[in-house]
């Protein structure tokens, strides 16, 4: 949806909700925010987390809308980033360079610090994208860095590297490029008990992968020093976590997610009659198997 500009009084922070206990976070039931202003244009936000561990949000961009950035909303940050397109198309673009990367349903796109970035819905359709994003907010790494680097005031459109070396030179091309599309080719895949792991990203700072688990299975246990958050995108997963205080699982459906606090042991259970498969964002990310904690890796 779009936002009048007239009707938009001056920017707040961005929300910050935190979890002490595993929370399930029913669909739909967000904090709800509006960044931009009239230059950079207005993204509404659903804020699901943002810790000093984890950051993590759902935008939308309307059909031709977009997002770019000005003096007050400059978009360059001291964090590592990953869009994951839920819904349409995203052209995901460095305006210092005029790098752009399309990026389709069901795919994601990483970057890392000090990339500028600017996006808009591709096609006649609007976008719907979850952002992971660590170090958080809360850490000063998003508005207060980004207000302290070098304004960019001149924007660029198309990549001056493509013209005359397209494709013959693309490995080259490629190589200067600051944000990596992470297609169905582009994923490194791991397993772990009867978890099917498809890794998007994994820094020190951030780890996003898509888990599958088959109806009925359930997965070793783990806990690790990262704050997790689960987004469930198909069938229906139970998330044990024996030793909370208020419970001990959370029953999600498609659309759900939930928060799993930094250190809390847990495991999964896929309870439908259909293969799960869910979203995870781990800030701090996995450096080392070691940080999966128990059940990393098979009894001697």
């Amino acid at each position: 949806m779009s936002v009048p500009h007239e009707a938009i009084p001056p920017r707040r922070p961005t929300p910050r909700p935190t979890y002490d206990e595993p929370t399930r976070l029913p669909a739909g039931d967000n904090t709800r925010h509006i960044w931009g202003d009239a230059q950079s244009g207005f993204v509404i936000d659903r804020v699901h987390l943002s810790s000093e561990k984890l950051h993590v949000l759902e935008f939308a961009l309307p059909p031709g809308g977009r997002f770019g950035h000005s003096p007050e909303n400059p978009t360059i940050f001291a964090a590592d980033e990953v869009l994951y397109v839920l819904d349409g198309a995203l052209l995901l673009s460095d305006p210092s360079t005029g790098e752009t990367q399309r990026i389709e349903a069901g795919d994601a796109a990483f970057f890392g610090r000090d990339t500028w970035h600017h996006g808009r819905a591709g096609g006649d359709r609007g976008v719907r994208v979850l952002e992971f994003f660590s170090p958080t907010p809360a850490t000063g790494a998003s508005s207060t860095y980004a207000k302290q680097q070098p304004y960019l005031d001149a924007t660029v459109t198309i990549d001056a590297r493509v013209l005359g070396s397209w494709p013959v030179e693309a490995g080259e091309v490629r190589v200067e490029h600051r944000i990596t599309p992470v297609r169905r080719n582009d994923v490194a895949w791991a397993t772990r008990g009867e978890l099917e792991l498809e890794f998007m990203a994994s820094t020190e700072h951030l780890t996003v992968l898509r888990s599958h688990l088959r109806a009925g299975a359930s997965s070793p246990p783990e806990e690790h020093p990262g704050e997790e958050f689960v987004l469930v995108l198909s069938g229906q997963l139970i998330v044990n976590t024996p030793t909370a205080t208020a419970a001990n699982c959370l029953y999600l459906e498609t659309g759900d997610a939930a928060v799993i606090p930094a250190g809390m042991p847990h495991s999964y259970l896929a309870s439908g009659d259909q293969e799960s498969v869910w979203l995870t964002g781990i800030g701090p990310g996995w450096a080392t198997v070691d940080d999966i904690g128990p059940g990393a890796a098979p009894a001697p």
